[in-house]
């Protein structure tokens, strides 16, 4: 009898746990598919802190072009401001190159010309002075 009743409280014990069994195993799966998601989460996060280090260096070299660039800017501005400057300055010396050349050449012509009126006029003076 003994036997018979020790089957016997397994039996109930067996019928009494099955319920709890039944929800410790759904408990075993969410917990499970709990843990699951966790490792999924975590290797999501070190994806985008990796992500996120590379958008930094992205980032700390735009920058550096930026920098590069405002510089070479300033520069080109420096230097056109120069060269303006020159242009400027070498328009007005060639200009004054040109009427000092103009100036000379019409000196000269003029010296010519009046050469050649004395010359006709003399001319003109002989011709007609002799026969008047």
């Amino acid at each position: 009898m003994d036997r018979e009743l020790v089957e016997m409280l397994r039996s109930v014990f067996r019928e009494e746990l099955e319920p709890i069994n039944h929800r410790l195993d759904g408990m075993d799966k969410r917990l499970d598919k709990i843990e699951s998601d966790v490792k999924e989460l975590k290797t999501d996060v070190k994806e985008l802190k990796t992500d996120v280090n590379v958008l930094k260096t992205d980032v700390q070299e735009l920058k550096t072009d930026v920098n590069v660039l405002k510089t070479d800017v300033q520069e080109l501005k420096t230097g056109q401001a120069e060269l303006q400057k020159n242009i400027v300055e070498n328009v007005g010396e060639f200009t004054e190159k040109i009427a000092q050349r103009v100036e000379d050449r019409t000196e000269v012509l003029n010296k010519r010309v009046f050469d050649i009126e004395s010359m006709i006029q003399r001319q003109f003076s002989i011709s007609f002075g002799k026969s008047l």
